[in-house]
């Protein structure tokens, strides 16, 4: 029996690596048994995440045949669910078809399935078709998000791995599922991995500050979140003696955390107070090192908020999804460490941090009390696949 993971995708979003390492951990299997699809098995053999999974990648005439054909198609088809079916067939079926009887297929990708209907439903339903079983791996969800394609493809899984309560009662509750398990995200059981840290270590108190175009809204700081974290930058550099180290964590295209970093980077580079990761050149788990000796963090990606609970830092989660109020809630962090960026209010963002600031200790020691039993129960769904494997043939 091997397990498949169509949606690894690939490093450049360190969550990606994050769940990766995390779920190679947590089922305790030979590399060879996990399969991934990886869109850059360069930067993920980098990342050494090939040495947690068997990386797969479409062969090159394929990629460039796809391509082109695809974006022919894209001029013929004005139906969009019919041409992204076609995309995804072409992307996704080679590698389906690898898949023998006993095999099974893992959706991962965490809070894929908050957004438009996508390949999560396609790879699902297709394996399905054939009779093979398949888990969503540690996900969120809403009911908002829900379609009927979504609630359909939810049935078709032989087993929900929700990694916060929010989402498991949602999906209890309102689609009456009876799949559903709650344990933690996979990437709560990684360790931080020691690395040199930057010269903003030496001076002081760190605050670590991870954003993103998600919750800004776009690459700029035009949006009143924006405007507040630039006068939060303001504020700090002019009345206290701290540090402000940006953290990218996500570096794909069309999403990467480098460009609003820095921009803000560039603006208050001359004051010697803020400084910038280098991201690029580290895994998610040297990321974690750095963000754990942060005095306090604000993450805008969750598996950067994830390094900062693991390792007990104070956090403010930049949340746009069900997933921040979840893992939050388990975690018993309280709903003012959380800000809401789609709903956003201005001065929100000052009065989470403020919150979190006059906290410190009593957040701190919550999470040294929870984390290690938390951490500890995310191996708990070791027994639950048993009863998958199982049957799975």
């Amino acid at each position: 029996m091997k397990i498949y993971f169509p949606i690894h995708f690939d490093g450049g979003n360190r969550g990606c690596e994050a769940i990766a390492k995390g779920t190679a951990l947590l089922l305790d299997k030979p590399k060879e048994e996990l399969v991934g699809l990886c869109r850059d098995v360069r930067l993920d053999k980098r990342l050494k995440v090939d040495k947690f999974v068997s990386l797969w990648k479409r062969p090159l005439w394929i990629l460039i045949f796809n391509k082109f054909y695809c974006k022919l198609m894209s001029f013929i088809m004005k139906d969009k669910t019919k041409f992204n079916q076609l995309r995804f067939r072409h992307h996704y079926d080679v590698f389906l078809n690898n898949m023998k009887t006993g095999d099974v297929l893992f959706s991962t990708g965490g809070d894929m399935m908050c957004y438009a209907n996508n390949e999560v439903i396609y790879t699902n339903d297709k394996i399905h078709e054939r009779g093979l079983k398949s888990v969503l791996w540690g996900c969120s969800i809403g009911k908002a998000n829900l379609t009927p394609e979504k609630i359909a493809t939810l049935k078709r899984f032989s087993l929900i791995y929700a990694r916060e309560s929010l989402t498991a009662i949602m999906l209890k509750q309102e689609l009456k599922l009876n799949n559903v398990v709650t344990f933690p995200d996979p990437a709560f059981v990684l360790e931080p991995e020691e690395v040199d840290l930057p010269d903003c270590f030496t001076q002081g108190s760190v605050i670590g500050l991870n954003i993103s175009n998600y919750v800004l809204g776009g690459f700029d700081f035009e949006s009143q979140l924006g405007k507040d974290i630039v006068q939060f930058v303001e504020t700090i550099i002019s009345s206290t003696n701290k540090s402000i180290l940006l953290i990218p964590h996500v570096m794909w295209r069309r999403q990467d955390d480098r460009i609003v970093s820095r921009k803000l980077f560039d603006i208050y580079k001359h004051t010697g107070r803020v400084y910038l990761l280098d991201s690029a050149s580290l895994n998610y788990c040297q990321i974690r090192y750095v963000i754990s000796k942060c005095s306090i963090f604000i993450g805008a990606r969750t598996h950067a908020v994830i390094s900062a609970y693991s390792t007990c830092v104070p956090c403010v989660a930049l949340g746009y999804s069900i997933k921040s109020k979840g893992i939050a809630k388990d975690l018993s962090m309280p709903i003012e460490t959380v800000v809401d960026s789609k709903n956003y209010q201005q001065g929100s963002f000052m009065k989470a941090y403020d919150f979190v600031d006059n906290h410190m200790d009593e957040l701190k020691e919550k999470l040294k009390t929870i984390i290690p039993e938390y951490k500890e129960s995310t191996y708990g769904i070791r027994k639950v696949l048993s009863k998958v494997f199982c049957n799975a043939d």
